[in-house]
């Protein structure tokens, strides 16, 4: 009895079928889980409540069993009395009575929620697996010691190893070298702390060698104490991304041609190396750095030419530093280095004297080989400056005062240099006024004759009477003009006052006198494309006649393109105009160019005149241009006769005209006739 109950009230589906299918028994749990009342199930076949799906092979285990073998668990699918589909797992056995087998009894547990749970995990982790291989991220799982456990075709892709291969490896494996202690002190962080969530870029080295950035996500999972399962890894390209970055980082950062760093980049760095000399009470210099002779390279040879000079020589000067120092290209020929560490001040003029050696090495530029020198300008922290703008100007205005001294060399910045600089700034500031206020105005130097006495030319002289200072020398104002450009307006304004002023006096009686005016010719003008249409347009505009005037032109000038030189010569001699050289023998001439220039005077300067009684070499430089010039039919002029010595010097060797206080000083425009006709009359 007590069995009895037992089968009854088990939570197991008993049930007892004839060897003909006929169901026998069934307990309640089967009719309450499969909804036939038992005399309804009495009447119906076992095979008959299989669902259709169910391919349960029924035959085969009764004659197992009814040979004597046993049968092991297995799941069979019912359909209810509503339809629905139960699943079941369990076990049969040959049911015997009075010891004679009369069918088999079965029990069974419904397990149809715990299939549908399992199918569901089965399909969620299908749907997994296919999303970790289809996805386009590189999704992987690795050990807590970094080793791979699994990579997906994406990861393995990005890096060009198959699974196998990666398998056999550790994250740092396929670091890059430089990332991988962040890596490692990233994972060692992530393990203190239990932190599930890592996100940082980072760059992997291909089986190829080649390096490939990544946006890196990685999770790590712990057991219930703590410790470390496992990590995943999700990786994404951002190759082309980072090389954007790398080449707008280029752009604003780095200078386009020497790929140098630029004036932004430099102030970042001098702004850095100034915070930690103050921190660690140390020095640091600057170095300002111009190329001599620059723009006749690009002038002469064009400015690819210029273009590959400038990288050979950005080349030179990082190769002359350390890894730690700064060389940066500010624009045009100009260059700074940056000496953040150094031991001693002492050994800074070796550093700029290794400079200098290296650019003074030829150039080969392929269409030829070209020598050039630099000048350096040195500026100190914190003797010379505090602060970066200051300091790089005092290493600037160091450069330019070693370039004054004629280049290839290296000036320290001085407080006395400063004040030169402020003075400056203040003159070009007035210089700018100047020609606004219309404080310029123009003497005239008589040139004289040495045959017949008489007065044959004049030179135009510009002065400057400034308001405060006085009436300043040419000698401090035509410089600046010419660096800053301020002579072409000035110059043009010369040019148009003395045209004017030929007009007034040829209309009060100067046009029977042949008396010439010389007007000096900047190199800035001459070197200007429209130089010949501005003299043209300022003839026509002012009414004066070509025929009256003399340009004078400095040696150096003439001689910077020679070709270019012969074509504008030409132009103005066709014009009507003559041409002087100025200055003779203070530039480089080649006597063998000199000869094909369309001259008609030269001018021997007055620093040969001014020792000629007491220096021999002076006597016989101004004698060699005077016979010269005389074989090249041109005439010569004298310039600063001062002396009754000088003039019979020059007399004796057949000059043609002096220049000088010795017979008169600049005049102003007003006594330029009387001087005319006392010259005249003296005659």
């Amino acid at each position: 009895m007590e069995y009895a109950d037992l089968v009854e009230n088990s939570n197991d589906l008993i049930q007892v079928v004839g060897f003909d299918g006929q169901l026998l028994y069934v307990n309640q749990m089967w009719v309450d889980t499969l909804g036939y009342p038992r005399d309804e199930a009495y009447r119906m076949n076992f095979f008959n409540i299989l669902h259709p799906d169910c391919h349960c092979r029924c035959g085969e285990r009764v004659e197992r069993l009814r040979t004597g073998e046993s049968v092991p668990r297995f799941e069979v699918e019912f359909i209810t009395r509503t339809g629905q589909k139960i699943v079941a797992e369990g076990s049969i056995s040959l049911y015997r009575e009075q010891g004679e087998a009369r069918g088999i009894q079965g029990f069974f547990r419904d397990i149809t929620l715990r299939k549908k749970t399992e199918n569901a995990l089965r399909e969620r982790e299908e749907q997994l697996r296919t999303i970790f291989e289809s996805s386009v991220a590189g999704i992987a799982m690795l050990a807590p010691d970094g080793r791979f456990l699994q990579a997906n075709p994406a990861f393995c892709n990005f890096l060009g190893y198959s699974e196998n291969e990666l398998k056999q490896m550790k994250i740092t494996d396929v670091t890059h070298p430089d990332d991988i202690e962040d890596t490692l002190r990233r994972r060692q962080i992530a393990r203190a702390n239990r932190s599930q969530s890592i996100v940082c870029e980072k760059r992997y080295l291909r089986k190829d060698g080649s390096v490939f950035w990544a946006q890196l996500s990685s999770t790590w999972f712990f057991d219930p104490q703590g410790q470390p399962l496992y990590t995943v890894p999700v990786i994404q390209d951002i190759t082309a991304r980072k090389l954007a970055e790398e080449r707008i980082r280029e752009l604003a950062y780095y200078d386009g041609l020497t790929r140098l760093p630029n004036r932004q980049l430099l102030h970042d760095r001098l702004e850095l190396a100034l915070a930690q000399a103050r921190r660690h009470d140390r020095q640091m210099a600057l170095l300002f750095l111009d190329l001599d002779r620059f723009k006749g390279v690009n002038d002469t040879l064009g400015h690819a030419i210029g273009d590959r000079l400038l990288q050979i020589a950005a080349e030179r000067l990082t190769a002359c530093l350390r890894d730690n120092d700064t060389v940066a290209r500010l624009g045009g020929d100009e260059f700074v280095i940056l000496l953040a560490d150094f031991k001693s001040s002492d050994n800074l003029p070796h550093v700029a004297g290794k400079i200098l050696k290296a650019l003074a090495q030829p150039f080969d530029l392929g269409v030829r080989e070209v020598y050039i020198s630099t000048s350096i300008g040195i500026a100190l922290y914190p003797d010379d400056a505090e602060d970066a703008g200051e300091l790089l100007r005092h290493a600037d205005m160091a450069m330019y005062a070693a370039k004054e001294e004629g280049g290839n060399g290296f000036r320290f910045y001085s407080s006395e240099m400063n004040a030169r600089a402020v003075a400056r700034m203040d003159l070009e500031s007035n210089l700018r006024r100047a020609l606004d206020e219309k404080e310029f105005f123009i003497e005239y130097q008589p040139q004289i004759d040495l045959v017949s006495n008489r007065m044959a030319g004049l030179e135009a002289l510009v002065r400057w009477r400034h308001p405060q200072l006085g009436v300043i020398p040419p000698a401090q104002f035509i410089p600046l003009a010419e660096e800053t450009n301020l002579i072409l307006p000035l110059g043009e304004w010369v040019m148009e006052q003395v045209f004017l002023q030929c007009c007034r006096w040829h209309a009060n009686g100067l046009a029977n006198r042949q008396v010439r005016v010389a007007i000096n010719v900047s190199g800035r003008q001459f070197d200007q494309a429209d130089f010949v249409e501005m003299v043209k347009r300022l003839l026509q505009q002012t009414g004066a006649k070509a025929h009256w005037f003399e340009f004078e032109i400095t040696e150096n000038v003439l001689m910077k393109d020679v070709q270019r030189t012969i074509a504008t010569l030409r132009q103005i001699r066709e014009l009507g105009i003559h041409v002087a050289i100025d200055d003779f023998g203070t530039g480089y001439s080649s006597l063998s160019c000199l000869k094909h220039l369309p001259l008609n005077r030269l001018k021997i300067d007055k620093s040969f005149i001014a020792d000629i009684q007491t220096n021999a070499d002076d006597r016989a430089i101004v004698s060699a241009t005077i016979a010269m010039a005389k074989r090249l039919d041109l005439e010569v002029t004298a310039e600063g006769v001062e002396t009754e010595g000088q003039y019979g010097f020059v007399y004796q060797r057949d000059c043609d005209e002096v220049q000088g206080f010795y017979f008169c000083r600049p005049l102003p425009a007003d006594k330029v006739l009387d001087a005319c006709r006392k010259h005249l009359d003296e005659s």
